[in-house]
């Protein structure tokens, strides 16, 4: 969608300039771990996730949404994790993240969703899909768009994330046989013409890495054959006129505010909301919500 002047400085000073190209191309990106954070860093973001994971499956939180997901091959899937501890904020202001969020989705881009995953091993896949959820044929604009920590290693036979590079110009959901990856035959008619729809791609990366897609990247995951666990952290965001599907701002922290930059308030649609979090705040305060921060005033964990 082309890259302006605070995109392409972050991308050159964090190396992430290949990245965005490939979003672009194909639509989804792997971001190895040393561009993303130190080893403490994402040694510590997976216990975090590991621990809440064992908190809300001891106390039967969200324990029956989470066995739906995991039913379905998304696995053991735990909502609104944001709160549950201060090292999900710093993931949430990673430069990296944030310029890989911003580039799909806008500068003034909202949280929607903020999830941690824990998938074990079992015999069901994720079928194809896109994120986005409008009507179709989608924007040409992109309008939502997920930013995810691998905190464990990613193959095939660890439960891989699946894409369909390039899906994400069809600006559509896949459909029919495209839904259990029956993508494409020699007697399809669109094959004569070079415009089959391409293989799937299995994501192979190390634990640390980041993955990035649009919310119209067709994408699934194959179940995990090994023993052991998959392990994430997803971020879905959308533009700013969109409604974000979580309300993060209502069970916000003390301190959370003050303790990260002023993107963090807009990320979390802070301002959209201040007239029932903070009903003494000037409206006109709330008219920053669209206001273009700084990237890199963050430093990377």
């Amino acid at each position: 969608m082309g890259t302006d002047e605070l995109l392409l400085e972050a991308a050159q000073k964090l190396g992430l300039t290949q990245h965005l190209l490939e979003l672009e191309l194909n639509g989804f990106t792997v971001v190895p771990p040393e561009k993303v954070a130190s080893p403490e860093f994402i040694a510590a973001l997976r216990d975090a996730v590991l621990e809440t994971h064992r908190r809300r499956t001891d106390t039967g939180t969200y324990a029956e949404r989470m066995q739906q997901a995991a039913a379905h091959g998304l696995g053991d899937l735990m909502p609104k994790i944001l709160w549950d501890d201060p090292i999900f904020e710093t993931a949430l202001m990673n430069p990296v993240a944030q310029t890989l969020a911003r580039a799909m989705a806008g500068h003034t881009c909202r949280i929607s969703v903020f999830e941690g995953a824990v998938k074990a091993k079992g015999d069901t896949d994720l079928t194809f899909h896109a994120d986005t959820a409008m009507t179709e044929p989608y924007p040409i604009v992109p309008q939502h768009c997920n930013v995810t920590y691998a905190l464990s290693d990613y193959s095939r036979e660890y439960g891989s994330t699946m894409f369909v590079p390039g899906s994400h110009k069809m600006l559509r959901q896949p459909v029919k046989g495209e839904v259990a990856q029956k993508l494409s035959s020699r007697d399809r008619p669109e094959s004569l013409f070079g415009t089959g729809i391409p293989e799937p791609v299995a994501v192979e990366c190390p634990a640390g890495s980041i993955i990035a897609w649009y919310g119209a990247t067709w994408h699934g995951a194959s179940p995990r054959t090994v023993d052991g666990h998959r392990i994430s952290m997803l971020m879905y965001f959308c533009r700013w006129y969109l409604k974000p599907q979580t309300k993060m701002w209502l069970d916000m922290p003390e301190g959370a505010l003050e303790r990260n930059s002023p993107r963090f308030a807009q990320c979390i649609d802070y301002y959209n909301g201040w007239e029932i979090k903070e009903p003494s705040i000037d409206p006109a305060n709330a008219m920053a919500g669209r206001t273009v921060f700084p990237i890199l005033d963050v430093p990377l964990p």
